[in-house]
């Protein structure tokens, strides 16, 4: 791949981004949310994130979830996604892009989680065609060791 394949995942990967998604878990009763996602260059390949959720009760959102972090799209075609939660938990996860005809996938898994016991691995698909960013997040924990799909979103570049 070449550095000019790199700029194009980065291209798709900035702005502002604003959606809804829904989250579910073996453990957890199902909720509805609102995100904003902004994500600003920061150097060759690095992209900054800082991700907010509001949960959806009764129509009215409560701040629930953030995240900031950074994402690194090398042109071996690897990426990395280093972030640190509002709930304490850090995460390093590694894994593989792709740029096909104007889509352009990252789908990592973790290779560090870090400062959450309940926690065993966690993965992430993310996919931007256009104005549209979609992603689904699973989990493995203590008490669901299979994983199993925890959150998806559908947000839109503003």
């Amino acid at each position: 791949m070449t550095e000019a394949n790199v700029s194009g995942v980065l291209g798709h990967l900035l702005g502002r981004w604003e959606g809804t998604g829904s989250g579910e878990f073996p453990t957890l009763d199902s909720f509805t949310y609102r995100e904003q996602l902004d994500m600003t260059e920061h150097g060759v390949g690095v992209v900054h994130y800082v991700q907010r959720t509001w949960r959806l009760v009764n129509g009215v959102g409560v701040g629930s979830h953030m995240e900031t972090g950074f994402i690194s799209v090398r042109d071996d075609n690897s990426v990395y996604i280093l972030n640190a939660q509002g709930s304490d938990r850090v995460e390093v996860l590694q894994g593989r892009w792709t740029l096909d005809n104007d889509v352009a996938s990252i789908d990592v898994n973790s290779a560090v989680l870090a400062h959450d016991d309940r926690m065993i691995r966690s993965w992430r698909n993310i996919t931007m065609n256009g104005r549209e960013l979609s992603y689904f997040m699973g989990m493995a924990t203590n008490t669901v060791p299979h994983g199993a799909t925890h959150l998806t979103a559908t947000l839109h570049r503003r």
